[in-house]
């Protein structure tokens, strides 16, 4: 009779070289409340939640697969992934006002780890990089440059996260790739 594989063993197994698994996604078998609140990042674009949330990940894992282009929304900024040059500079305006409003309530603070931070974003949305994470200290900062960037989605773009969002309100298996 063989012996079952272990959880130790089947980590080293999948975690070799060249080999991808594959995790089955029952949709059915989510809470409603998991399920709802994945439907809702998929289709908003932006993946909110802590580091260990569940839901974050499978909207995480869910995106990476089918190739949208998601924001990840951190509880100290947000990664910008696809902006056109249309709203760089209303972006660039939201960053500049967060930071002389986070520089108002931090009179003492001067020149130091955020200052580099900042810079280094104000030059990736002059630059119009497609992919880059910008510090910010408001909430209401970080909604206001969610909201200009779903502004100008590309339709094609909303139809592909509504059709992933789809899936999960039906009753197939969905497959990802983990690693």
């Amino acid at each position: 009779m063989r012996k079952p594989i272990g959880n130790n063993e089947r980590g080293r197994i999948t975690g070799m070289p060249g080999t991808k698994t594959t995790v089955t996604l029952y949709p059915q078998t989510l809470g409603v409340r998991m399920r709802n609140s994945i439907i809702r990042m998929i289709e908003n674009r932006t993946i909110e939640g802590g580091w260990a949330s569940k839901s974050r990940q499978i909207a995480q894992s869910l995106s990476e697969t089918h190739g949208l282009q998601i924001g990840i929304n951190n509880w100290n900024g947000i990664r910008i992934i696809g902006m056109s040059s249309e709203v760089a500079p209303r972006v660039r305006e939201a960053v500049v006002a967060d930071w002389t409003a986070w520089l108002l309530e931090q009179p003492t603070y001067r020149n130091g780890y955020y200052r580099s931070l900042h810079d280094r974003a104000l030059e990736y949305i002059d630059n119009l990089d497609q992919n880059f994470y910008v510090t910010m200290h408001d909430k209401v900062s970080i909604r206001k440059v969610i909201e200009i960037l779903a502004e100008q989605t590309p339709q094609k773009l909303k139809d592909k996260s509504k059709q992933v969002a789809d899936m999960l309100r039906g009753t197939e298996p969905i497959h990802i790739i983990t690693f």
